[in-house]
């Protein structure tokens, strides 16, 4: 439970003063007037002369405006002191309020930072745009290629192939398994797919995309594209993984071909990126 201390109670009591517009106007006319008697104070308004003078004495409460007697005649005058609480009680949630836009431009500039860092990897592969493309949304195949370095494999491929559809892979490096997802974005058969890239190293909203584009005598050039990383060296990190990965489907596009066992296609895959 938060305590209210005095000054809390006296800002309340300015502020509901001033929350009213005949209270506002009352105090204005003092200001501009000066010592102003109370019945020559309320001929400025449509109200009768009790009415003024319970206003005046909320605003007197306040300590907005001051009585003085003379005889049977009450002088009021302005009182602007307390006024100084109410900008103090601003100027600290300008102070507050101007941290947290300090903060919000930090957060911008980082997150532009971040988006500004980006990798392409080009890759030709000796295979049509529409095998390379549906080796992609295939489980099956993915679990051949999206290995994560000489000697992973990988342990768990699922996919939705549609827009809004999540795909889930999981990489066994042979030393733990490290979780991949993300959720499809666009997908154009056969020349564009884009995918959200979600992993324990990647940063939040990163996006692969990847163009394809007939090539040669029934190859195809792949160019991928990722964005978003939280510095250089993540970066140049998944261009390694992203470049073992594509040399990995090539070598598999070159077994599907060639027509092997899938056993034998894996072995001859991965000789195939050792000698790349």
């Amino acid at each position: 439970m938060v305590e209210r201390n005095h000054d809390d109670d006296a800002l309340s009591e300015i502020l509901k003063a001033a929350s009213d517009p005949t209270r506002r106007s009352i105090l204005t006319d003092l200001v501009q007037e000066g010592p102003t008697r109370v019945t020559d104070l309320a001929a400025y308004y449509s109200m009768s002369l009790n009415a003024v003078s319970k206003h005046i004495k909320v605003l007197e409460a306040a300590g907005l405006v001051h009585r003085r007697t003379s005889g049977r005649v009450h002088w009021i005058s302005a009182n602007l002191e307390p006024i100084g609480r109410i900008d103090r009680w601003f100027s600290q949630l300008r102070s507050i309020w101007e941290m947290r836009l300090e903060r919000l431009d930090a957060v911008l500039s980082e997150d532009k930072a971040m988006e500004d860092l980006k990798l392409v990897v080009r890759k030709r592969i000796g295979a049509p745009p529409e095998k390379v493309f549906d080796a992609w949304l295939d489980p099956q195949l993915l679990a051949r290629f999206m290995v994560p370095c000489e000697g992973g494999r990988v342990a768990v491929a699922k996919t939705d192939a549609k827009v809004g559809g999540r795909f889930s892979i999981v990489m066994d490096t042979g030393e733990k398994q490290i979780p991949h997802a993300g959720t499809y974005r666009a997908i154009e058969p056969h020349s564009r797919l884009v995918f959200t890239w979600e992993s324990p190293f990647s940063s939040a909203d990163s996006t692969v995309t990847l163009s394809l584009a007939p090539a040669g005598e029934g190859g195809t050039d792949l160019e991928l594209t990722q964005v978003r990383f939280a510095d250089e060296a993540s970066r140049d990190g998944h261009i390694a993984g992203w470049t073992y990965i594509l040399d990995t489907l090539e070598a598999v596009m070159e077994a599907e071909a060639a027509g092997l066992p899938d056993g034998e296609a894996h072995e001859q895959a991965a000789r195939a990126v050792r000698q790349a």
